[in-house]
Parts: structure tokens; C-alpha cells; sequence
């Protein structure tokens, strides 16, 4: 099992209504360490941007004038949309829109001669 499949469990079988120490004979883990786990705060799940259509077009308008350039992309787009992405996100949505793949962004050795 996973640490979040055992976090799960154990709130699993707490919100069953099992005690403590079920739980930790069940799941064969201390009482410390069921208690730390009830403790700690549940996560929220990562929230995943998606892309519609209006801005699929949009990244595809921004890339064609920035010529590839997601660093000049953010820009435009902070500049005339007021939208302001981290590098990451943006360069995830262009390989994600089929622009570039992750090894795009090497030049071609023939290139640099």
C-alpha cells in the first residue's frame, strides 16, 4: 500500500466508526501512527487546469507570434489578456496542444555550427 492509500484507509475506517486501535490491529500500523495520520489535515486534490477551445486558440494564436517562444508567450499574454501563468503551466499546454514535445526545446546540433 501506498502512504495515501494507508491515509485513506484509516479515515476510511474511522469514518466506519472503528476505533483506534481496530484500526491499527487491521492495518497492522502503531497507534502513533493512526493518530498522526487523523491528525494531519486531509489534502485537497491538485486542481488541473484544463484548456478549452477559446484558449486553444488563443495559445495557438500567441505561439505562432512569439514564434515558438514560451517565455514571450507569458508575456504577451500577461500583457494583453492580464494572464499570468507559470512557465510550467504554459509550456505544458503547448506539448499538451501537439505544438512541441519536451525535446523540442534542444537546438539541432546543425543549428549551432
Amino acid at each position: 500500500m501506498t502512504p495515501i492509500d494507508i491515509c485513506n484507509s484509516v479515515r476510511t475506517l474511522q469514518a466506519q466508526g472503528l476505533h483506534l486501535r481496530e484500526i491499527s490491529r487491521l492495518l497492522r500500523l502503531s497507534r502513533n501512527t493512526v493518530r498522526r495520520i487523523l491528525r494531519e489535515p486531509v489534502a485537497a486534490p491538485a486542481r488541473v487546469a484544463a484548456v478549452d477551445e477559446a484558449m486553444q486558440r488563443r495559445l495557438a494564436e500567441v505561439y505562432a507570434r512569439a514564434q515558438g517562444n514560451a517565455v514571450r508567450m507569458g508575456q504577451i499574454l500577461a500583457d494583453e489578456d492580464g494572464l499570468r501563468l507559470p512557465y510550467s503551466t504554459l509550456t505544458r499546454w503547448v506539448r499538451e496542444a501537439g505544438k512541441r514535445s519536451a525535446n523540442d526545446s534542444l537546438a539541432p546540433i546543425d543549428a549551432l555550427n
